[in-house]
């Protein structure tokens, strides 16, 4: 199993996950540090081949709570060599995202 910690620094959307081979993400966590509530976009982008958008988003202005941290562990996604997880939040450097996967 691995984990991999992304800061979202920006309001863009950030790649938080590529695919290296089949992969299997098993659990995403979405911590917001700030006082303030913050809004999240979630793409699944196949083969990193188009930009973020509405044909790719998996959660759209998702809020998650000051102080509070999001948990999405009931499905997971079965991912392929150079597929991404990319998140954009609506305020930059409050939001953490972690990600465990395993190789299948």
């Amino acid at each position: 199993m691995a984990i991999t910690n992304t800061q979202l620094t920006s309001t863009s959307a950030q790649t938080v996950f590529t695919a290296s081979g089949q992969q299997v993400v098993s659990v995403v966590y979405i911590c917001n540090t700030s006082s303030s509530d913050v809004l999240i976009d979630m793409y699944a982008i196949a083969g990193n081949s188009v930009a973020a958008g509405n044909t790719n988003t998996i959660y759209s202005d998702l809020e998650i709570t000051a102080n509070d941290t999001y948990v999405m562990s009931t499905e997971k996604l079965i991912l392929s060599t150079t597929d991404v997880l990319q998140v954009a939040a609506n305020v930059a450097n409050v939001v953490t995202v972690t990600i465990s996967s395993f190789a299948m």
